[in-house]
């Protein structure tokens, strides 16, 4: 597990206990998952990043809408 150490932060108390309560978790543990969460959406975006900069993804079954098959650049 990793060490956890006490941090003086200013929040919105109202919304971090609508999370807690969301999640029937207690208000730290709610924090400590949005921060995790946040962590993990910028790895995913990231990827998609470098997707993207090596051409995307080739629709080799031809299921994309034409669409957003014409917006993806050629392989």
């Amino acid at each position: 597990m990793t060490r956890l150490s006490r941090k003086n932060l200013v929040v919105d108390a109202e919304r971090v206990r609508d999370l807690a309560s969301s999640r029937h978790t207690s208000e730290s543990e709610a924090v400590r998952e949005a921060v995790e969460l946040a962590l993990s959406a910028e790895d995913v975006m990231a990827a998609v990043r470098e997707l993207h900069a090596q051409g995307g993804l080739d629709d080799v079954f031809g299921r994309l809408p034409d669409d957003a098959a014409a917006a993806s650049p050629p392989a």
